[in-house]
């Protein structure tokens, strides 16, 4: 269910992690509570709840796991007027299970739902206290990267585009909301240095628009999966019934793509080369995977969706979406499938046991003297670990590259996005073992014999 959240402006809360007396060894004084605000939300029974809502950091070099949180809630004469006890939470606001491990030097956000003895009454500040058990050293090893692996963040990554060979922007959040309500960062790979960045499309994004495209009302708006194409002059985006329209930066100039997707869930807009794109439906984890390719100004390049081959896992198309690279179990057994979608051919690439629809899309290399795919990047299981491997198209031989940093739960996506030079790959994944990281495929074992 969509939780629909109110943020109370003008009150100034104070956070605190309690007195003195209370830093015993079940409130640890090196979990901190920091950026406290107070929401309303609509919970399950359509009823207004108040929430205080921030982030828990660990400044120690000890994990903590068991996280609780408790609440404590003051008027102006300091009088209690109310409590509450709260959880853990990602970007979406999904509570975390007790299991989960707040690492040394990171943060994760909270929310603590309010209950007030009088429910008029004006709160004037909350005492949020931590209660956590610490792990053992040993206990919780981190992933050694491999050589040529940086990480770049270890916060919830959703969206990756690259400014050129050498720089790029990511974006953090929760993966169902508008880019608009992401946090941007640039990051250079030459300085190793990441810096809070706008998105340069989130200036077009007025209430005009909004009017233009038929979007005023909140739901809807947050439906439309607005997504922008890296030049920044055309948009993508599906009104009320699912219907696919690209449009001027401005919102005029509209162009309806396919319309028969009522029942489908469009999931993300991948970007190709020259403002083409990669529009992907499915359900939930598990559920077979619907695409199609088109470019901004609005002419297919694939059949319908409805048209195209189902895939087990996210396609992966090449930069001028011609073909894509699925999984599944076809004529051939069960392995990842070259289909060129411009004209009838589909070949089976390797055999594999495939991984789920939450995984990387495959990253199709064209040799373009010879305008062919010469080899494939994959990121799948191989014995219960993750890895990275390649495909050499021309011997027919995958090869082990690297293991891969995830950790994916069901309810977690990763993906990758590689340079405009083809030699770095970067790999991001929300959830709670989300990041972001960068791959020198340079450095890497070749992918050939």
């Amino acid at each position: 269910m969509l939780k629909r959240t109110v943020f109370i402006a003008g009150l100034m809360l104070t956070a605190f992690v309690g007195s003195a007396a209370a830093q015993q060894a079940s409130a640890p004084v090196d979990l901190t509570v920091q950026d406290i605000a107070l929401q309303e939300q609509i919970d399950i029974y359509d009823q207004t709840i108040r929430v205080a809502t921030g982030q828990l950091f660990n400044q120690s070099d000890i994990p903590y796991t068991n996280i609780l949180l408790s609440a404590a809630v003051f008027d102006e004469d300091d009088q209690q007027i109310g409590e509450g006890f709260g959880y853990l939470v990602d970007s979406c606001g999904a509570g975390l299970l007790p299991g989960f491990v707040l690492r040394a030097e990171h943060s994760q956000s909270f929310e603590v739902p309010l209950e007030l003895y009088q429910p008029d009454a004006a709160i004037n500040r909350v005492e949020v206290v931590p209660q956590a058990s610490a792990i053992e050293a040993g206990d919780s090893a981190a992933f050694e990267l491999p050589d040529g692996f940086t990480q770049v963040t270890d916060e919830e990554v959703v969206e990756v585009e690259w400014n050129g060979p050498r720089s790029l922007r990511y974006a953090t959040g929760c993966g169902r909301d508008l880019f608009i309500d992401w946090s941007w960062n640039s990051y250079s790979t030459i300085t190793g240095t990441a810096r809070p960045a706008e998105h340069p499309s989130a200036e077009h994004v007025t209430n005009a628009l909004r009017e233009r495209l038929g979007l005023t009302d909140p739901l809807l708006f947050n439906h439309s999966l607005i997504r922008y194409a890296p030049s920044g002059t055309r948009m993508v985006f599906q009104n009320h019934i699912n219907t696919v329209y690209t449009a001027a930066a401005d919102g005029t100039l509209l162009r309806a793509l396919f319309s028969s997707l009522t029942n489908r869930t469009l999931q993300n807009i991948y970007w190709l080369d020259n403002d083409r794109f990669l529009a992907y439906y499915f359900g939930a984890y598990g559920d077979p995977v619907y695409y199609f390719t088109a470019d901004a100004e609005g002419r297919f390049i694939s059949p319908s969706p409805l048209n195209n081959q189902e895939s087990v896992i996210v396609p992966g198309a090449s930069r001028d979406g011609r073909r894509v690279i699925i999984a599944g179990t076809f004529d051939d057994g069960t392995g990842y499938y070259l289909n060129v979608l411009t004209y009838s051919f589909f070949e089976r690439l390797f055999e594999a046991e495939l991984p789920g629809n939450n995984w990387p899309a495959p990253l199709p290399i064209v040799d373009t003297g010879a305008d062919l795919v010469v080899r494939v990047y994959v990121a799948r299981e191989q014995d219960g670990a993750p890895v990275i491997q390649c495909f050499n198209r021309d011997e027919g031989v995958l090869h082990d590259l690297a293991a891969l940093p995830l950790d994916l739960t069901e309810s977690d996506r990763a993906q990758w996005w590689l340079s405009p030079d083809e030699r770095t790959i970067a790999l991001a994944a929300n959830g709670i073992n989300g990041g972001l990281w960068l791959i020198d495929l340079d450095s890497l074992p070749a992918c050939q014999n």
